[in-house]
């Protein structure tokens, strides 16, 4: 008996599987209600909830025998405010925010104090307040921790550093560099440096962090990030694939969270997996959330009595870590959804990125894509996405050819078990799946992430589909086989040949 084809030509799908072609085409580029970009979302987030377990486990072992969980977020709280403001207390001028000039000189020697070296402020200053005559004095100091104790500190320079007025210059000036905190087109990603319009390019502040951080610790032998922008198929504009870690175990007492158990073990890891799977934000009965991923202590924190300090700042040597500054107060309303630990001030999503370049260096996680501008040949300035337009067929070809090879499989040598309808699904399904899953930590493997693929792989019900029309097929061509199998003759014409 003739054996049953197991590929599939390209021409021959195109024929067969047009309409689920178009129709993804639709959903990708016009998008619909935002079908394709919330699907997208939700997919990039779960594979990163799922790589959580194994991310944490690299940062706390590091690269090179070093660990890069070096950051601690410092938040202000209105608590805290409120508390330090007091007349019994008397560490702050301000009783509520923004706090005064003054007051964050106090926080920075506090920190200081405590052996932060590199203190990095997610707090924009954007011009001198007339009613806070402190400003003089908060740069004089400043000024005297860069020249006589080697104490760095960066300051945000808002989405535009010409944005900040003249009067404020004089505290940017002394600061030991300035990073970007707003950006856009960049979508999910953390872009390195922004192009001003100007011309010239400011690093980010975890960029700028990083960078101030490896000239103070030169011996850590830190990687230069000019040239990590220009690997090869890299969307434009460029950016860092965030790792997000698992919630932290070295929390102050301050921070009402729920801290996770360990998860430096496989049944941990596997515990982790299950639960973070089917959500991003789990809220206990007693409606304690998830702790944030990156170590946190409060402003109050650091201002006590050493008898009564939290054991955060005592069970680890602050020398040659980084305090990041940031604000979690409902007026400001800078939060974000991160896959891990739900809605979290925009201070952790600096954090994070400054964990994953001391973690990864220039080999930070990029996203994998290809974009044609027509530009470059005369035409009108449009890009075109050609690792859409090339790889949602690709993808469907190659899955149909697994899909007919494992099903010519199981009905080679006459296995003739048949399977229930739903175990056949069920094992389509499960091949799509692995798939999917066996590209992406491919891609990982090379420090690479899906970008654009994931948008693709949203379209996971369209391979169903196709998978399942293509054994419909593939059915239809083996009992064509064997109705030729059995008999050579002309059909109605009995068996005698024809004269």
């Amino acid at each position: 008996m003739q054996s049953l084809n197991a590929g599939v030509s390209l021409t021959g799908m195109i024929r067969r599987h047009w309409v689920l072609m178009v129709v993804g085409y639709l959903l990708v580029f016009v998008d619909p209600f935002g079908i394709s970009s919330k699907s997208s979302r939700a997919i990039s987030d779960g594979f990163d909830r799922l790589f959580s377990p194994i991310y944490s486990g690299a940062l706390a072992s590091g690269r090179d025998s070093e660990s890069a969980d070096l950051v601690d977020v410092i938040l202000i709280d209105d608590p805290s405010i409120r508390m330090l403001s007091n007349e019994e207390n008397g560490y702050l001028r301000a009783n509520d925010w923004p706090l005064a000039y003054s007051d964050h000189f106090v926080l920075i020697d506090a920190l200081r104090r405590l052996g932060y070296g590199t203190i990095i402020l997610d707090i924009t200053f954007y011009r001198a307040r007339q009613l806070d005559n402190s400003l003089p004095l908060l740069v004089a100091r400043l000024k005297h921790f860069r020249d006589s104790t080697g104490l760095a500190v960066v300051l945000s320079a808002g989405e535009d550093p010409d944005q900040l007025e003249p009067s404020i210059r004089p505290l940017t000036d002394v600061a030991s560099d300035i990073g970007l905190v707003g950006w856009s087109g960049h979508g999910q990603n953390y872009p390195i440096r922004r192009t001003l319009p100007d011309g010239d390019k400011l690093p980010t502040l975890a960029v700028a962090g990083y960078e101030v951080y490896c000239q103070k610790y030169k011996s850590r032998g830190c990687d230069d990030l000019s040239k990590a922008e220009d690997s090869w198929m890299v969307p434009r504009p460029s950016g860092m694939h965030l790792s997000w870690g698992m919630p932290a175990q070295r929390m102050a007492s301050t921070l009402d969270c729920n801290a996770t158990p360990e998860n430096d073990s496989v049944i941990g890891s596997i515990w982790h997996w299950g639960r973070y799977i089917f959500g991003a934000e789990v809220v206990s009965v007693d409606g304690q959330r998830p702790c944030p991923p990156v170590p946190t202590a409060t402003l109050r924190d650091i201002f006590c009595v050493k008898a009564e300090c939290d054991d955060f700042f005592k069970n680890l040597p602050l020398e040659n870590r980084i305090a990041i500054v940031g604000v979690s107060l409902p007026s400001a309303r800078d939060l974000f959804d991160p896959p891990i630990a739900g809605l979290l001030p925009g201070v952790y999503l600096h954090a994070e990125a400054l964990r994953n370049l001391l973690h990864y260096g220039d080999g930070y996680l990029k996203p994998i894509g290809l974009e044609w501008n027509l530009a470059s040949i005369g035409l009108p300035d449009i890009t075109l996405p050609v690792d859409l337009l090339l790889c949602w067929p690709l993808i469907l070809f190659l899955i149909l050819i697994l899909a007919r090879r494992i099903i010519a499989w199981r009905w080679r040598d006459e296995r003739r078990a048949e399977w229930p309808e739903l175990a056949v699904e069920l094992g389509e399904l499960l091949i799509i799946l692995v798939s999917l899953c066996l590209f992406y930590g491919v891609l990982l493997f090379f420090q690479r992430t899906p970008g654009f693929l994931s948008e693709l792989i949203g379209l996971t019900p369209f391979l169903l589909i196709a998978v399942r029309k293509e054994r419909k097929e593939m059915e239809n061509e083996r009992k064509a086989m064997a109705l030729a199998a059995c008999t050579a003759v002309q059909f109605g014409l009995g068996r005698n040949p024809l004269h």
